[in-house]
């Protein structure tokens, strides 16, 4: 949709969607979520399991699944490393203790949300600083501590296993919904404004919905 980007919610269990918004393509994937939720809760239905797009990580949709004790399923980020140096992952974070401890061993206390910078002149010592930072001479190696880094951990950890990557691989289902929605629909708004683009994106849905129910009555 030109100038205007569509989102979708599906019930993985019976294959039908069930929440659209629209939202103007130069805005965050995340603003849409308030949106499909609240299609979601006209429904009368609560979400136990979360399959998202890392743009909706950081909505509150996110924080109410978990909060009633839900599961959240999604690519972490996993930033490389700058300049062919030591990724975030090669550190290891402890937010138990909330430290951080950087390749050759050295520690240091870390804060949810903000940006943890080594101390420079042990940085200028290490024999590992060519693989670590590129900085200036006295300032040491930094790493930025994500707002949601335990749940970014979590979801690191789960992508390391096979359940975990199969889990999430469920989540295709929902983008060839949207693909077959785009072909449908086309590349071009049918309409000025949202609303009515949204509607329009309802319309379809609303088709996608009696294909899949027909095939399944025809099986």
């Amino acid at each position: 949709m030109r100038h205007g980007s569509r989102h979708i919610a599906a019930d993985l269990d019976t294959d039908l969607i069930v929440a659209c918004a629209v939202t103007p393509a130069n805005r965050p994937e995340g603003e849409a979520a308030p949106v499909l939720e609240a299609d979601i809760e006209r429904q009368n239905f609560t979400v136990s399991e979360l399959f998202i797009d890392r743009g909706y990580i950081r909505s509150d949709l996110v924080d109410d699944v978990l909060g009633r004790g839900g599961q959240v399923f999604c690519k972490p980020w996993l930033p490389p490393g700058k300049d062919g140096t030591f990724a975030k992952s090669q550190f290891r974070l402890n937010l138990r203790t909330m430290t951080i401890t950087c390749p050759a061993g050295e520690v240091e206390p870390i804060k949810v949300g903000r940006t943890v910078a080594f101390d420079g002149a042990t940085c200028d010592r290490c024999s590992l600083r060519d693989q670590c930072t590129t900085r200036a001479p006295g300032l040491g190696r930094t790493v930025q501590i994500s707002g949601d880094e335990q749940l970014q951990q979590r979801l690191r950890k789960r992508l390391a296993t096979r359940k975990g990557r199969k889990q999430l691989r469920q989540r295709v289902q929902v983008e060839h919904k949207l693909a077959h929605i785009s072909q449908r629909q086309g590349r071009r708004a049918r309409y000025l404004g949202l609303r009515g683009n949204l509607y329009d994106l309802r319309r379809a849905a609303t088709i996608q919905n009696l294909e899949t129910t027909q095939r399944k009555i025809a099986a």
